[in-house]
């Protein structure tokens, strides 16, 4: 089953909780807050304001949609009592959304604050409604890291898993109102998770607060290499791990780390969707390309020395040395000359590398997504003092450090045949497609459930 239901703010004072076809609360008429219930089978064509006519309101009725407004004497235990009452009588197949929540001006965030608790415990309230629905495992992954949760979603969502993805405020801004809007998105999605996938340590304490589910936990990196083991952030990340049914870790480099952490840590890889990567289409003009930012997570000293050995050993070849504009060492590499982008959408990103011929990894022992998504190209990718829980076979041109610049030169030679030879879409897909790591995923999650789901 796949729900319908999504958020979006309308304006600094309107909620809309809807499908994407729903009629939007007008502040203008509507000088309270305002909650409408209906089932996702029924849309209403008039507006939704307080002012509609007789007519309209009847023609709401007659398509079983519920509008229940808390400033007109009905108590929240009576709203839900009418609400659960219609919800039975719907079919399995259906589902309810909220339909808007609107709150006037001035005091828009405080009353938003109020109503988005009592909305938690309507929904919350839902689960006892919710037995006769799907069987289906329902996962929501809370916050997205380099769109690890998103391509399991994609995937799960492919093979009709009613998976979600809940982003956290800080991917919308980070102002109140993005908070607002997050926590409706978990109390909106909280009746149909049966567990919480968390990505990065240091967040799971949402999926134990007043959502308070199962929660499974992937460290994706500088949680545990780095966090896990500073005084300020210790309690935060163990608390975490310590409440965590299956941890995860994303990169072989963090195993010996993870283990320590939680002996039970497994490895899982980073997933890359070969459908969302555009073809490989190398520019005319030969173009080396730096996939990963410019900081110390990346290699630091190392990296920026990297990035001089490559402009040294290509000096008096017409050749485009291209990396991001991002990291407090990028001004360092500008000044070498290589040829700094802006920060741009993803996919602006995906197609800016999908013109190199040749892609040169980070200096950190690791391939992280942007390296993985440049070999799920073909592109050739520089892959320099390899961790060794990294298998021989792994698709790149495997260096040490101090030869990046000579390996780089040498690939420019035939990139095309290079990446034949080195066949790493093929390796991308049998080691790092969602659709492979998927039955991996589901199998922890039902560990954690105990076998149940």
């Amino acid at each position: 089953m796949t729900a319908a239901a999504e958020i979006r703010m309308m304006s600094p004072v309107v909620w809309e909780i809807s499908p994407i076809t729903g009629n939007f609360i007008d502040p203008s008429t509507d000088s309270a807050c305002m909650i409408w219930f209906r089932t996702s089978a029924k849309t209403p064509s008039a507006a939704a304001s307080s002012k509609t006519s007789k007519d309209d309101k009847e023609a709401k009725r007659s398509r079983n949609f519920l509008a229940l407004d808390g400033s007109n004497g009905n108590s929240w235990p009576s709203v839900r009592l009418r609400f659960f009452k219609y919800y039975s009588k719907t079919a399995s197949e259906e589902f309810f959304s909220f339909y808007g929540l609107g709150v006037h001006a001035p005091a828009a965030c405080d009353v938003a604050d109020s109503w988005l608790r009592q909305l938690c415990t309507v929904t919350i309230g839902l689960d006892a409604t919710m037995e006769g629905m799907s069987k289906e495992l329902r996962i929501t992954q809370l916050f997205d890291c380099a769109d690890v949760g998103m391509n399991f979603v994609r995937q799960a969502r492919r093979e009709g898993l009613p998976w979600k993805m809940v982003q956290g405020p800080w991917m919308r801004g980070g102002s109140k109102f993005a908070y607002y809007r997050f926590l409706a998105d978990m109390a909106v999605a909280y009746p149909r998770t049966e567990l919480w996938h968390v990505n990065m340590g240091g967040r799971a304490k949402w999926a134990r607060g007043r959502f308070s589910r199962p929660y499974a936990l992937t460290l994706h990196g500088t949680d545990i290499r780095e966090n896990y083991w500073q005084e300020q952030h210790h309690a935060a990340i163990k608390a975490d791990i310590d409440g965590a049914g299956q941890v995860w870790y994303a990169t072989p480099d963090n195993r010996e780390k993870a283990e320590q952490a939680r002996p039970d840590a497994e490895y899982m890889p980073i997933p890359v969707d070969l459908k969302e990567l555009p073809a490989w289409v190398p520019a005319e003009k030969p173009r080396v390309f730096f996939p990963s930012r410019w900081d110390a997570s990346k290699g630091g000293d190392a990296w920026v020395q990297t990035a001089a050995d490559v402009v040294d050993s290509l000096k008096g070849m017409d050749v485009d040395i291209v990396g991001l504009d991002w990291g407090d060492r990028a001004p360092e590499v500008a000044a070498m000359g290589v040829q700094l982008l802006p920060k741009m959408a993803k996919s602006d990103y995906l197609l800016e590398m999908s013109r190199a011929h040749v892609a040169v990894g980070q200096i950190a022992g690791i391939l992280a997504t942007s390296e993985l998504e440049a070999m799920g190209m073909g592109i050739p990718t520089i892959f320099a003092d390899q961790d060794p829980g990294y298998p021989a076979d792994v698709a790149t041109v495997s260096v040490e450090r101090a030869q990046v610049g000579d390996a780089v030169r040498e690939s420019l030679r035939d990139p095309k045949a290079l990446s034949g030879q080195l066949a790493s879409v093929d390796y991308i897909q049998r080691t790092h497609s969602p659709e492979v790591l998927l039955p991996r995923l589901i199998s922890g999650y039902e560990k954690v459930l105990g076998g149940t789901a």
